[in-house]
């Protein structure tokens, strides 16, 4: 579930609207949630499902326990036999941060996500492509011909991410490169989106220059 970490947040829990109609449901809480990698939540209806596809029951693993059906044989719930215990990763972040500090963690996140938002929508050079999602804001340096699009930001996410100063994604939709900027690092402050933006800002001022455009193109 995309931004599934957003959803400890009261505000947030609209997003879940329906999951009562799903068979099954995971989140990845190393994406978001203060946990180191590699941890996944999953949730699923009817258990038995897995069981009868993936158990092992082989007599030298028969137990009394087991048996009587009072625990769960987690071995059970997928092909390999053992495993690392991931599940400990999360209890340890919940005991160690709380509830009130997981939450306020996240709303931070998105909160920087709007300042960054913000800064895009002020710039004439820019465009939002999509209405941010929780601490993704997806946009794009606008070009003066629309099939100069992918080119002019393809050099701009390069210019910036050959820095060193940030590192950001791209995505394709509908044939339109765009920018994928998402805030979740765990020390994330202000300083550091604003530091990003006037990074973007020079980058982007660079690679106009070379495709010979001017800012008075964009007024």
């Amino acid at each position: 579930m995309v931004g599934g970490s957003a959803c400890i947040c009261p505000e947030f829990k609209h997003h879940l609207n329906g999951v009562e109609l799903a068979h099954s449901i995971s989140m990845n809480p190393h994406k978001w949630l203060l946990t180191n990698m590699d941890y996944c939540c999953l949730w699923i209806k009817e258990p038995k499902l897995f069981v009868d596809s993936l158990s092992t029951a082989s007599e030298y693993l028969r137990n009394n326990a087991s048996e009587s059906k009072k625990v769960i044989d987690y071995k059970d719930w997928q092909i390999a036999l053992s495993r690392r215990f991931r599940a400990i990763k999360i209890w340890v972040v919940i005991r160690r941060h709380g509830l009130d500090n997981l939450m306020f963690h996240i709303r931070s996140d998105v909160n920087l996500a709007k300042r960054f938002e913000t800064h895009v929508a002020k710039d004439p050079r820019f465009e939002v492509m999509v209405p941010r999602r929780f601490a993704l804001v997806c946009f794009r340096l606008r070009p003066k011909e629309e099939g100069e699009g992918t080119e002019l930001n393809l050099r701009l996410l390069m210019a910036v991410n050959g820095s060193g100063g940030a590192f950001m994604t791209h995505a394709v939709v509908g044939g339109i490169y765009i920018i994928r900027c998402a805030i979740g690092s765990t020390l994330t402050e202000t300083r550091h989106v604003n530091s990003l933006w006037k990074l973007i800002q020079e980058k982007a001022q660079l690679v106009l220059k070379e495709s010979g455009l001017a800012l008075e193109e964009y007024q």
